[in-house]
């Protein structure tokens, strides 16, 4: 009878319950502040399912940010069905004291099921901080700390919330840590440093660390170290943690310790129902992590289409250093420079148009447009003159895009003429494409805007990119035609007016050469 109550509920459903049972008595604001995000069973079980192989005998599993034992777990739950007869040692890291409670009946649970099935379970609770406690120490951090715990498996969803570059946490991991870090990659890098050779690590986080300056240095460093096995999106940027409100693209990623690389399976689906739907696919190791700037982006693709898309734009011969062009953000903050914001030019005084989102279309710049109770003038004035930039011709690309917009990317091109001062103030929410000793010439400044709102190029971005806003440091590394070929395509354009998608795509697909088939999708895009 007992055994027969045991088997009636999967562990992860128990584990589910005292994950309810803890929201039931903490705040949402509270687990948001702790960066807690419950794992959901259907994930939980997804990534227990991901590492191929489990030792015959004793597996060591790390559990950093263990929450209620959801991870913990869902592996339990799949050694449960295997042959033979395993010892589980179980670490699991948990500094939140709420939550300790109900991870230690999920881990008893645990222990009370494997024992019924002919296997074993030893597990620790951890209370202490996972990052300071487990850091290596030393001058030479990562390459001269204490040696590996020796784990089989580290599995985590770990915390998810910016850091201080000044704090404890980032001094301790500061070879993997430039700008703003955020925990999660942390938890990654120090769970690395943990595992066996051959050892696997299977973490769901956030997708921003698979490109941006900010964790060049951590890409670097663990991919390095670690081969990328799966790679699993979730298309939705709401459904993965939807209870939790969590509004970005989560990933999940398996990587194996010291592995060879090899194809990655890359596999997609809308939200967190896992057992049909999900779309796998095997690809090319360097479409995946492009390792030939230095720079280890991760790319992802949701179709075979979209790596023919990569191909072909990978393939491109220049990059914007090559063409002499910078690309920089607007330099007016307009909470910092209050004083010299204007709703109307004012008479006797010297203004110049502020420029920010809703100025720029597909090709152009709107100016003047409905300010919505917005500033639209900016003084000149010695005090001022710092954010004023010439008003000459620009490449405007918006940073942020609204979910109504069909494109992630939009350019607009700025003239001189669009100024009636001689100066222009660019708002930070635009980044702005020019040569620093020169100008652009207009078929340059067209071509260049026309590559940028096409279908190839947006459908490119968007697998280097999982979020909405579009930063300096991706532009610059977008390969680009020679400049004849950018210059051909903004004749074109030229020739017929007008920043409607459809047109602007035929363009790109008639000078490029694209394939029928490949034009035919990104026509429909």
């Amino acid at each position: 009878m007992m055994l027969q109550a045991i088997e009636s509920e999967s562990l992860a459903t128990f584990a589910a319950r005292q994950q309810r049972a803890f929201e039931d008595v903490t705040s949402a604001i509270r687990r948001k502040t702790s960066g807690h995000f419950g794992t959901p069973a259907a994930i939980a079980k997804f990534m227990a399912d991901l590492p191929s192989r489990f030792p015959a005998s004793t597996i060591r599993i790390l559990d950093a940010g263990a929450g209620v034992g959801m991870l913990a777990a869902a592996v339990c739950q799949r050694v449960a069905s295997l042959p033979g007869r395993r010892k589980l040692e179980i670490d699991a890291w948990e500094n939140d004291e709420g939550l300790a409670p109900f991870l230690r009946r999920t881990l008893r649970q645990c222990r009370t099921v494997l024992d019924a099935k002919g296997h074993s379970v030893e597990f620790t609770i951890h209370r202490g901080d996972f990052i300071l406690e487990n850091a290596p120490r030393g001058r030479g951090l990562f390459d001269d700390g204490p040696a590996k715990a020796g784990y089989d498996l580290a599995v985590m969803n770990p915390p998810y919330f910016k850091l201080r570059k000044d704090s404890q946490h980032a001094r301790a991991m500061s070879r993997v840590v430039h700008g703003q870090p955020n925990m999660y990659a942390l938890f990654m890098a120090v769970a690395c440093t943990m595992l066996a050779d051959g050892g696997d690590l299977v973490a769901i986080t956030p997708r921003s660390y698979f490109n941006g300056p900010y964790f060049r240095r951590f890409r670097r460093w663990f991919f390095e170290r670690m081969t990328a096995r799966h790679i699993h999106v979730f298309q939705s940027r709401t459904k993965a943690f939807q209870e939790a409100n969590v509004l970005q693209e989560n990933v999940i990623l398996w990587a194996r310790h010291g592995d060879d690389p090899r194809d990655v399976v890359v596999s997609t689906s809308e939200g967190r129902d896992l057992s049909h739907g999900v779309e796998r696919r095997a690809v090319p190791y360097a479409a995946v992590i492009d390792r030939s700037n230095d720079d280890y982006t991760i790319r992802v693709s949701h179709n075979p289409t979209d790596e023919t898309i990569v191909s072909v734009v990978d393939a491109l011969p220049s990059r914007f250093r090559d063409l002499g062009l910078q690309v920089s953000t607007g330099p007016v903050v307009t909470f910092r420079a209050t004083e010299h914001l204007l709703h109307e030019r004012a008479e006797g005084e010297e203004t110049a148009p502020l420029l920010m989102m809703r100025n720029v279309r597909p090709l152009a710049t709107v100016f003047p447009e409905k300010s919505n109770g917005k500033p639209s003038h900016f003084r000149i004035c010695d005090g001022s003159q710092p954010l004023l930039l010439p008003a000459k011709r620009y490449v405007l690309l918006k940073r942020f895009t609204a979910k109504e917009e069909r494109r992630r990317l939009v350019a607009g091109v700025f003239e001189s003429a669009d100024s009636y001062a001689p100066w222009v103030a660019i708002e930070n929410h635009l980044n702005y494409v020019y040569k620093p000793h020169s100008e652009l010439s207009r078929d340059e400044a067209l071509g260049l805007a026309t590559l940028l709102n096409s279908a190839l190029f947006d459908r490119y971005f968007r697998t280097i990119s999982g979020s909405t806003q579009v930063n300096a440091a991706e532009i610059r590394s977008l390969p680009l035609p020679a400049w004849p070929v950018i210059c051909e395509i903004g004749r074109r354009v030229a020739a017929a007016p007008g920043g409607e998608l459809g047109h602007i795509q035929r363009v790109v697909a008639e000078v490029l050469l694209l394939d029928n088939d490949l034009n035919a999708y990104l026509a429909a895009y």
